[in-house]
């Protein structure tokens, strides 16, 4: 999966490697229908997939399977889904569970509240994850945005001429 997601070859974004993950995220859950990372899995290929209904049902079986999981992918699945309220839950449940998160666990707990038009409040996520992940355009993708929104567009062009730094295409 993390092969269509990166852009390091001809896999990225290639269909047929998608597909192969989705597979292989079904076969996991076959594997074993009691493993919530399993069902997160298949959820957030779903979500990669544009089914957002099925991603969310996915990602809601894994909690029930284990009311204490928590993954930062299932606020991804919300925001791209336009659950951006309930994106804010689950992301910032996952922070508390894991010390270490991600930068993407920042990044989409920031997009939730871009998407709600709270600016301010996601400005600080955005800004640790080009801290943490300065090689990570959408990182500061999300943050040139977050700053026009805000109409602080020197910081905006600056972001923004660093994604197209990291990536010129």
């Amino acid at each position: 999966l993390y092969a269509w997601l990166s852009p390091l070859d001809n896999d990225y974004h290639n269909p047929a490697v998608l597909n192969r993950a989705s597979e292989l995220a079904y076969d996991a859950v076959r594997f074993d229908p009691n493993l919530p990372f399993a069902h997160a899995q298949v959820g957030f290929v779903l979500g990669l997939q544009k089914q957002f209904d099925a991603s969310i049902a996915e990602f809601e079986r894994a909690t029930a399977l284990n009311p204490s999981y928590t993954d930062w992918r299932f606020a991804f699945a919300l925001v791209i889904s336009g659950d951006s309220s309930r994106a804010l839950l689950a992301a910032e449940a996952y922070k508390r569970t894991d010390p270490f998160y991600p930068p993407n666990a920042a990044l989409w707990l920031g997009a939730a509240n871009y998407m709600l038009q709270r600016y301010s409040e996601a400005l600080p996520h955005f800004r640790e994850v080009v801290t943490r992940a300065p090689r990570y355009g959408n990182g500061h993708i999300w943050c040139a945005a977050n700053y026009a929104q805000l109409g602080l567009l020197d910081e905006a062009r600056l972001q923004a001429a660093e994604a197209v730094r990291i990536d010129p295409t």
